[in-house]
């Protein structure tokens, strides 16, 4: 229920503060004294349009807040789903507008969209309007008020997920067959980059080897020049330098005979000899292997020339040549997986149609059934709000489709996201009258009084804990308007209903009653609301009966029409 309402800076609204009790509370007043605004101020709260014309005027922003007590175990599952804390079954709802288009929405003190606020007020309270009473002309609402009072929502809901997967499953098939051809051209891509890079026979450190060979190669000439001259300097010549250490070497052997202190230089003149004479072997060694091969230059640049083109083409180095290589080969498997995703999807086509041709079978024959208590109902209700004559009747329209996969009383039938076919209530308000659909008869006070029925009847099976009904004796009075209350009353037996009325028959069966007043203070006009005592009750309901003047007998009539 709606504990505490709070509003500030709101249109005409200054500061407000208001508590209510639970069960049916009337909400009355004078034309313009803003009990529309009020309205307005809890759809807003409700995550409803924000506007920045709601601020009052000189004002920077408008804030309103709600305090709600829950009880009901399948909304506090929501709440804490929706990651709030709901505080032993108490949740705040705050939100403030600003001039500058800023919006802040709080739940327990935690931030939270527009979106949580809109879905927790879905799940919080019923607002019934004019508005309201106009969406009954639209047939698409007439389905879930069928499946709504024949307990068939949860099934539908199921169906729905199913047809909508079925509907998935679908433009899957129809995607892999409009992308047939350009799923072949990109396979026939892919094996000739994969067979291209493969047949390269790629290695991390093979451009490298080959660069270091490219260069050896083409530097053969120099290099044997080069080696030779050292040879030559060092070892081949007359007087060369081993030669010249060799007999360095032999007069410093002798020299530790006769000076001990001379034994370490003469081992680092053997030493020093035997360095050249070791790098004079290396040299001739190598001077032998030295390959003058033009044929071999000409294959490593070739070599060369087909790694940088797979580069280009493929990725900045080998490596990523062979990440691409990698990547592409994992992409053909799954193109060539191609057959198997189609079978499957096909398959998953044909046991969805299987299921949904069960489910929306059953579905429909239960709404049939529904339909039948549902329309006896409705009438009943109808009969007790003064339209005694009244027919109401669930029409069920089946459309052929001769290519659809579902067979309904031997004919196949089109499918929707609600089940088969399509549901209209059809309205006859007097006897004699044909049946037609809602739009083309209902008045405004007729349609009003259908949706009281309604509600009324699907009272059991409407978990949200709060409605408010606005306008909903539009079109009613004397007698009518004493069933109207009563009716209203009975909804509020298991629930929170307010009620914004012109009517004391409806305002009498109220448990508690709340005046919506305009003043001005100074130069500005302020709306507010406040409970009324017993007295005052009995006053605002003489007031509604009878207008300005009140007598004692419009007083004595009041009390009378207030009930306990």
């Amino acid at each position: 229920m709606l504990k505490e309402l709070r509003i500030n800076n709101f249109a005409i609204i200054d500061n407000l503060h208001v508590e209510f009790a639970s069960g049916l509370i009337a909400l009355t007043g004078e034309t313009g004294a803003g009990k529309s605004i009020i309205i307005d101020a809890l759809n807003l709260i409700l995550g409803g349009r924000a506007d920045s014309n709601f601020i009052r005027t000189g004002e920077l922003s408008a804030t309103v807040e709600s305090v709600f007590a829950i009880k009901n175990p399948k909304i506090l599952d929501i709440i804490s789903e929706l990651g709030i804390n709901s505080n032993d079954g108490e949740v705040v709802l705050r939100r403030t507008i600003s001039n500058t288009g800023k919006n802040r929405c709080l739940v327990n003190d935690c931030t939270v969209t527009v979106g949580v606020l809109a879905k927790l007020g879905d799940l919080l309270v019923d607002i019934h309007g004019q508005h309201d009473h106009q969406a009954l002309l639209n047939p698409e609402i007439h389905v879930d008020l069928l499946d709504l009072y024949g307990k068939t929502m949860d099934e539908r809901n199921e169906f729905s997920k199913k047809y909508f997967k079925y509907l998935e499953d679908i433009k899957k098939v129809e995607d892999l067959r409009s992308k047939e051809s350009e799923r072949m051209q990109r396979e026939d891509l892919l094996r000739f980059q994969i067979n291209e890079i493969d047949k390269a026979s790629l290695t991390l450190d093979e451009e490298n080897l080959l660069k270091l060979e490219k260069t050896k190669l083409r530097s053969a000439e120099k290099i044997h020049e080069s080696v030779k001259l050292v040879l030559n300097l060092i070892a081949e010549k007359e007087g060369s330098v081993l030669e010249d250490l060799g007999v360095a070497k032999r007069e410093l052997e002798s020299l530790p005979l006769m000076d001990p202190e001379l034994n370490k230089q003469a081992q680092r003149g053997e030493s020093a000899f035997c360095e050249v004479e070791e790098l004079v072997e290396e040299l001739r060694d190598y001077a032998l292997k030295i390959e003058f091969n033009p044929s071999r230059l000409e294959e490593v640049e070739d070599r060369l020339s087909e790694i940088n083109g797979l580069k280009r083409k493929y990725g900045g180095d080998i490596d990523l040549v062979l990440d691409y290589f990698k990547k592409i080969s994992t992409e053909l498997d799954t193109l060539s997986d191609y057959q198997d995703n189609m079978n499957k999807a096909q398959k998953d086509i044909m046991l969805h149609q299987t299921i949904l041709s069960e489910l929306s079978v059953v579905l429909a024959k239960k709404r049939e059934r529904t339909a039948v208590i549902f329309q006896k109902d409705v009438e009943k209700e109808l009969c007790d709000l003064g339209m005694k004559d009244v027919k109401i009747k669930v029409q069920f329209n089946y459309e052929e489709d001769d290519t659809n996969f579902v067979k309904f009383r031997n004919q196949k039938v089109k499918l929707n996201s609600t089940g088969l076919g399509k549901i209209e209530f059809l309205f006859s308000p007097n006897l004699g009258e044909d049946l037609k659909p809602l739009a083309k008869i209902a008045s405004g006070g007729e349609l009003s009084r259908l949706m009281l029925a309604l509600k009324s009847n699907l009272n059991k099976q409407d978990t949200i804990p709060v409605m408010i009904f606005d306008e909903v004796d539009t079109g009613v009075g004397g007698k009518i308007a004493e069933v109207v209350g009563s009716k209203l009353k009975k909804i509020a037996a298991g629930k929170q209903v307010f009620c914004i009325t012109h009517l004391p028959q409806i305002a009498g069966k109220a448990f508690s009653h709340f005046v919506v007043f305009k003043m001005v203070k100074g130069k500005r006009t302020y709306s507010g609301i406040r409970e009324l005592s017993e007295q005052e009750r009995v006053e605002e309901i003489a007031r509604m009966s009878s207008g300005k003047k009140i007598t004692k007998a419009t007083l004595s009539h009041a009390r009378e029409m207030i009930q306990p």
